[in-house]
This record gives structure tokens, C-alpha cells and sequence, in this order.
């Protein structure tokens, strides 16, 4: 019994999986002493445990930056796992259940309150909150899960909430939304800013983590455009000309950058991209507008 009950405990205390063609290999000693934030003597060997059977069970990598990570302060209260915002977001779009999802800030203006896409606040608006849909199929029929989260609930005067409060209360709309799609996908799963927000991690935690901007690594100077990005592209497209015209449209202005598809695009030629896109668009209005001239002419003659 004491040998079986020994070759259990050592099962527990060392895992290995896979993660997108990673292998992954976690041990006590390794996660206390590299995936721990705040006071790593304080975490448990219970916790670490747990921590590394959920990362194998929910095909998470805490060696990639930010993807997950433990984080414990106080002796009294238990430690917490943490899920950064792509990882979220990654599981929500590799999901084969998972459509697309809309999402921005919900904002006053004037008397109105207004739900509108994106994050950028406007001159005059004042921010309510965030929102998110996620649109989604389950038992062959197409679902919305819709979240939307209010904006003084969340902000605990931190840092990046005082320099991009837009983007922080999105963030947390889109992580709670995705976690109601697919709930056991998500489960025990939390992103740092709801975390923040119920007290489970120190509000002043990135302030303190963060380093100061001249101590700030170079950020890559190119990096490859994000899958919102790219819906974003197509769903521009397909506003002007529809879906599948619009669709083709993308295709010939990558095929005309060299490219076969925007999987791995560049920020550099995405931009290209986009200002192309916008002089065929401003071209198509034109030309329809010139139509609609025309046969308004020819209504008047006769």
C-alpha cells in the first residue's frame, strides 16, 4: 500500500504534456522558484501541485511570458492562478465551437450611453465600461454568450488603468465572456485584471512588477499581427463589398504584397495592407455613388 500510494505521490509531483508542438516538463522546485510572483515561500506544496495539474489538463505553457502564471502575498490567503489575455484568447479561437466575437467600451455621451466597438474613448464620451459577445455554436445551433462589466467596478487606480482604461475594461469583458461560451474550457480560470479587481492580487502589483519606461526592453520592432487584427481586415472588407467579394478583395492585396495569406503577416505590411484596402474601398464609393448619379440623371430626363 505505502509503495502505491509513493508512486502516486511521485506522479503528482512532476508532470509532462504537450502544448502546440511544445513539451512541456514541470516540477516543484522548478514552479516555485520560476513560475511564482509575489512571496514564492509562502505557496504550498498542495498548490503547486494543483497549479501543474491544471496547466497539463488545460493545455496551458507557463513558459511562455505571461501565458500563466502562480502568484501568492499573503500566508492567509491561497495562491492564485493566473491566465494572461491571449491565452484566452487562443483557446476561445482554436475552440471548434468558436464563430467570431465583438467587443469594445460601452461610454456616455451627452445624455446617451452608447455600446461601441473598439477602445478608444472620444473627446466629450465618458467611459461606462466594457462589453463582449462571443458567438458560438453548440447541439448544431448558432448561441451568443454576452458580457458587459462596468468600468468604476474594476478600476482600482493602477497604472495601465489610469493610462488605458478602455483597453483594461475590455480586456476583463472579453476574458468573463469567452469563460461563458465555454465554461469547462475555462475552468478555475481567471485573468490577472479580475484578479485584481476582487482583491486576490494587490491593486498596486503591476506598479510595483512593472519596470520604469527607460527600463523597458525594446519591444520587437516588427511583430506579427495578432487574430483580432486579421478578423479585422476581413470584417472591413467584407462591410464594403460583402462577404465573399470582400474576402477576395483581402486575397488579391496580400496576393499583390507577395504573401498567400495573412497567417504570420507583419505589422509593417499589414499596414500596407490597410491603406490599400482603404483607397479600393474609397474607389468602390466613388464609383457607386457616380452610378447612383447617373441614373438619377437619367430618371430626371425622362
Amino acid at each position: 500500500m505505502s509503495t502505491a500510494m509513493s508512486k502516486a505521490e511521485s506522479n503528482a509531483l512532476v508532470v509532462s504534456y504537450d502544448v502546440l508542438g511544445t513539451h512541456v516538463e514541470l516540477d516543484l522546485d522548478f514552479v516555485k522558484k520560476y513560475l511564482v510572483r509575489g512571496k514564492a515561500e509562502l505557496v504550498s506544496n498542495q498548490e503547486l501541485v494543483f497549479f501543474m495539474n491544471t496547466c497539463r489538463q488545460q493545455k496551458l505553457n507557463p513558459l511562455v511570458q505571461g501565458e500563466v502564471y502562480l502568484i501568492k502575498y499573503s500566508k492567509d490567503d491561497p495562491a492564485q492562478m493566473v491566465v494572461g489575455k491571449d491565452a484566452y484568447l487562443r483557446r476561445a479561437f482554436d475552440h471548434p465551437d468558436y464563430l467570431f466575437k465583438n467587443d469594445g467600451i460601452t461610454v456616455q455621451r451627452g445624455n446617451e450611453i452608447i455600446q461601441k466597438e473598439g477602445c478608444c474613448l472620444y473627446p466629450g464620451e465618458t467611459l461606462v465600461g466594457g462589453w463582449c459577445r462571443v458567438t458560438f455554436m453548440r447541439n448544431g445551433k448558432e448561441r451568443t454568450a454576452f458580457k458587459e462589466v462596468a468600468f468604476a467596478e474594476y478600476n482600482k487606480g493602477q497604472a495601465n488603468w489610469k493610462s488605458k482604461p478602455g483597453t483594461m475594461i475590455n480586456k476583463v469583458a472579453v476574458s468573463q465572456c469567452v469563460r461563458d461560451a465555454f465554461p469547462k474550457d475555462y475552468e478555475g480560470m481567471y485573468s490577472e485584471d479580475e484578479m485584481i479587481a476582487s482583491g486576490a492580487i494587490p491593486a498596486e502589483y503591476r506598479e510595483l512588477d512593472d519596470p520604469k519606461p527607460e527600463e523597458q526592453p525594446a519591444e520587437e520592432e516588427d511583430p506579427v499581427i495578432s487574430q483580432e487584427q486579421r478578423q479585422q481586415l476581413f470584417k472591413a472588407a467584407q462591410a464594403n463589398f460583402g462577404k465573399d467579394k470582400g474576402n477576395a478583395v483581402v486575397k488579391s492585396i496580400i496576393e499583390e504584397m507577395g504573401l498567400t495569406s495573412t497567417t504570420g503577416m507583419k505589422m509593417s505590411t499589414y499596414n500596407k495592407v490597410v491603406e490599400r484596402l482603404v483607397e479600393i474601398c474609397t474607389a468602390h464609393k466613388a464609383e457607386l455613388e457616380a452610378e447612383e448619379a447617373t441614373k438619377n440623371d437619367g430618371a430626371a430626363e425622362e
